[in-house]
């Protein structure tokens, strides 16, 4: 079985899928030239949040059989909420406690994933996928590798590969969407105000997401449309800064958008939370994601492929991807030989 995808949903589903007893093997391309690798994807540039006792419940199952992959206890700090904002930070803070509120390090994570793959058997293969066909009862996969061109008999197949799905099957739901996301990195905790709130374990985010409610509209857009969700979240030893979101009309992602500009919404949108946060110093990343219209990711067998399965566009995706990959491997493992 082969799993496409190197991030978040690609290793964890193959991490379920080994504990189920399949044998996996995990394709991802290599960092590109010059690209750090643990920038290489999307994951590695999320606030990494949990909400609710049942995701903090699924990493501390999760890390029980791996051992650890940078769960850690955080509170949650909002802002941009009359009543809330008249509180003190400790005082905002301490309901998150309650509800569940935690985070998971995006470097420690993918510092810790492929030791945690190889002790569950996972076979992991640099390897760009260029295209899937059916082959017989499986599929054979078109790769590059770094020795040059190849191909990949297998008996079934998980699409995990973000934005890079549909490149590789077309026929998906017009629902799964990508949009362009950047936020500003940074290897210290800077003084002032709110990076103060890192230095305590807290992730700062606004009281009301824009994000969501841009993708909801995703169907209906005409033109591109961006929105900034200002914010900032403790990333091994510095900070991960704001973020701007750009979404276009249709299903295709398009060209990267142009990176100064988008640097530069990005800080106009944090300098109206405070011209100081806007005015840190670091490197500005922007990454592809996928999510769905409507918040359901695709998880489950694509119609019309018998072994080939969907494990992709999730929101808030550190919340719900181990409980995803657990009910996609059980799902796998009760199919009838063939689906």
């Amino acid at each position: 079985m082969a799993v496409i995808g190197g991030g978040l949903a690609g290793s964890l589903a193959a991490l379920a899928l080994a504990h189920r007893g399949f044998a996996v093997i995990l394709l991802a391309p290599a960092p590109r030239d010059g690209e750090p690798p643990e920038l290489a994807n999307a994951t590695a540039l999320s606030y990494g949040a949990l909400a609710g006792p049942a995701s903090w419940q699924a990493w501390l199952d999760l890390e029980a059989v791996c051992g650890p992959l940078g769960l850690r206890p955080a509170t949650l700090l909002r802002h941009g909420d009359p009543w809330l904002d008249r509180l003190p930070a400790a005082l905002q803070a301490w309901p998150s406690r309650l509800l569940g509120f935690g985070r998971v390090d995006p470097t420690a994570l993918l510092a810790a994933l492929p030791p945690a793959l190889a002790a569950a058997g996972v076979r992991r293969q640099s390897a760009v996928v260029r295209g899937l066909e059916p082959h017989g009862p499986g599929w054979r996969l078109a790769l590059d590798t770094a020795t040059g061109p190849a191909t990949l008999p297998t008996n079934q197949v998980v699409l995990a590969a973000g934005a890079g799905s549909r490149a590789l099957w077309p026929g998906l739901p017009d629902r799964l969407r990508v949009s362009w996301a950047g936020v500003l990195t940074l290897p210290n905790v800077p003084p002032g105000p709110w990076p103060a709130h890192a230095r305590r374990g807290r992730v700062v985010q606004p009281f009301r997401w824009q994000r969501p409610l841009l993708e909801a509209r995703a169907a209906s857009l005409e033109q591109e449309e961006w929105i900034v969700d200002a914010g900032l979240a403790p990333r091994d030893d510095g900070l991960v800064v704001g973020q701007v979101t750009l979404v276009r009309p249709g299903i295709e992602p398009g060209p990267p958008p142009d990176p100064a500009a988008m640097e530069e919404r990005l800080r106009a949108g944090l300098r109206q939370l405070d011209p100081a946060l806007a005015a840190l110093v670091g490197s500005y990343r922007q990454v592809p994601v996928a999510f769905c219209v409507g918040g359901e990711p695709l998880v489950g067998p694509v119609p019309g492929a018998p072994g080939l399965w969907a494990f992709t566009g999730f929101s808030a995706a550190f919340s719900r991807v181990p409980l995803a990959a657990r009910q996609l491997a059980a799902a796998m493992a009760a199919a009838p030989p063939g689906c």
